[in-house]
């Protein structure tokens, strides 16, 4: 209960880094972030995996000095009671936030929504515990505490993870669905050079497209907002597209 405990707070700070996070997201760009603040979400996400890697150590240290001590399991019919309302309460929260955090796309709730499923199973654990103490096995308490660490361990470094593919510039969408959507476009005749990155819900992209070398500026321009305009509407999770104008190359592949 002491770890679940210390795992209950660290869930509460999770939420005001969280909201803090949102916050400053919510920003639009200015003269020291032109590309905006969609990245204070994926700071605060990793703020978040810290929270649990030192839960997971607190944790681990009670465990290891419960087990030296041998301290003995006081269990009560209070104990369960706070324990099946807390997993009553974590089961709810972790299937709305998770529903809303994918609706969404929002890596905090997705997040936030990871390490209150955690919960469930720490509570589950808890309850074991409370079970074995209760029928005359208390040196289970410290060892079932280990094993609620490594889960809450686990959930830390998935969402560690995933926000590192945002803060490294990891690819977000493959470049040939793009390339595909792209090429059918009315006078486009290659096109290559595809990135992209960003957060799940915040998407960057951008790419060549080569065009007729008699084209007119003003057609050609109407048609890199027209290649914008279909890779947005067609990727929701797109923000921006930036599109680079080449004449074309006979024999160019598109890659």
């Amino acid at each position: 209960m002491q770890a679940d405990g210390i795992h209950s707070f660290l869930d509460g700070a999770s939420n005001v880094t969280g909201l803090i996070g949102l916050w400053f997201a919510a920003d639009p760009p200015d003269e020291e972030h032109p590309y905006g603040h969609q990245k204070f979400e994926t700071f605060a996400a990793f703020c978040i995996s810290v929270f649990l890697f030192f839960a997971c150590y607190s944790v681990l240290k009670s465990s290891y000095n419960r087990l030296q001590d041998g301290v003995t399991v006081d269990v009560s019919w209070v104990s369960f009671v706070i324990m099946i309302v807390t997993l009553a309460m974590n089961l709810f929260i972790t299937r709305w936030e998770g529903r809303e955090g994918k609706r969404l796309r929002s890596e905090i709730l997705i997040a936030d929504a990871a390490h209150t499923k955690s919960d469930i199973y720490v509570s589950l654990s808890v309850i074991g515990s409370l079970i074995a103490g209760k029928i005359g096995y208390p040196a289970l308490d410290p060892l079932i505490a280990v094993l609620i660490a490594g889960i809450i361990g686990k959930v830390g470094w998935g969402i560690l993870l995933e926000t590192s593919k945002v803060l490294t510039d990891v690819s977000r969408i493959d470049a040939k669905k793009i390339i595909a959507l792209v090429i059918n476009i009315p006078k486009v005749e290659a096109c290559h050079a595809v990135r992209t990155r960003g957060s799940m819900n915040h998407v960057h992209v951008d790419l060549h497209i080569h065009v007729h070398p008699q084209m007119s500026i003003e057609a050609a321009h109407e048609l890199a907002h027209e290649v914008e305009e279909k890779i947005i509407l067609t990727f929701s999770e797109v923000a921006e597209v930036i599109v680079h104008l080449e004449p074309h190359i006979p024999g160019l592949k598109n890659d």
